[in-house]
């Protein structure tokens, strides 16, 4: 006769079953509710940009990459003729921060337009969070301006200070790749702190933006059409009526270069266009668009699509 299995081996058999029932339904949870991150690359000049070719979305907000980590649709590498294209470049204003979905960028906004002339205007987004004037100057000199008519160069008062720091990419902040389980990666997030948070700046760091400015100014004036500077306020200069001195150091230093400039604040509705203290709401992004449009190159522009 058969011998039946233990009390004991059946009860460790529903237990295995329920941490196995919660393991699955953890990880569902984490995949819906956060979704996938957007994933980085690390570059010895640029520091870090997106990686190409991304399409995802993380708690509701659309992200996509083109093969230059761009956030933008795909371009040509050679500018098409029936296109007038122009760069703009920045942080995470022009990025878009973690609050804008990919329709609601200015740059994909701006890409609804024309030109008076017929040709369609390819905005495209060079950008990335917590990037200052070094990084953009870097990801210039990489990949060049990719034939582009003007370019717009969108920087707050807190660029004057904003230096590469050249340290390993965080792996909660610039995540280079997806874990192969999201509840472990959310766990690990959690309670392993981040190896590279205590890292120390590279000396290469100090003073970098400021060397780095004036350099990125003349890149950006030396576009066919020229180039334009959009001194974007965080909230609180935003209240204030007449420019900081930060501001008007950003302005002389852009008139010095040839750059046309506009300030931000001239564009913005409203306290409500502003997401946090720096930056935009989908509303915001809009008046940056109209922002960007009155830059000279752009200012013959017709209606939308």
């Amino acid at each position: 006769m058969a011998e039946r299995p233990s009390r004991g081996w059946g009860m460790a058999a529903v237990v295995a079953s329920a941490l196995l029932g919660l393991v699955i339904v953890g990880e569902a949870a984490v995949r819906l509710i956060g979704g996938d991150k957007l994933l980085y690359r690390a570059d010895p000049g640029i520091e870090y940009l997106p990686a190409p070719d991304q399409a995802l979305s993380r708690q509701g907000i659309a992200y996509r990459t083109n093969a230059w980590g761009m956030r933008s649709d795909p371009a040509a590498e050679a500018k098409p003729d029936d296109v007038f294209r122009v760069l703009v470049v920045g942080d995470s204003i022009v990025f878009g921060h973690d609050n804008i979905g990919h329709g609601d960028l200015a740059t994909t906004l701006l890409s609804s337009m024309r030109m008076e002339d017929g040709r369609r205007i390819e905005a495209l987004n060079v950008s990335a969070t917590s990037w200052g004037p070094g990084n953009m100057l870097a990801w210039l000199d990489r990949f060049g301006t990719l034939d582009a008519d003007a370019i717009v160069l969108v920087l707050s008062t807190h660029d004057l200070e904003d230096d590469r720091t050249f340290k390993p990419l965080g792996r909660d902040t610039f995540p280079q790749s997806m874990p192969v389980s999201a509840l472990a990666g959310w766990l690990e997030r959690r309670l392993i702190p981040d190896p590279a948070a205590n890292a120390p700046d590279d000396p290469r760091s100090e003073g970098d933006a400021h060397a780095a400015l004036p350099a990125l100014m003349q890149r950006v004036a030396a576009a066919p059409m020229g180039g334009c500077l959009i001194i974007h306020p965080t909230a609180e200069e935003w209240k204030s009526p007449t420019p900081v001195a930060e501001e008007q150091r950003l302005e002389t230093t852009a008139l010095g270069a040839g750059l046309a400039v506009f300030y931000g604040r001239t564009f913005i509705d409203n306290a409500s266009d502003y997401s946090d203290g720096i930056h935009l709401s989908p509303a915001g992004q809009k008046d940056l668009a109209r922002a960007i449009s009155a830059c000279p190159a752009l200012a013959r522009m017709a209606v939308a699509n």
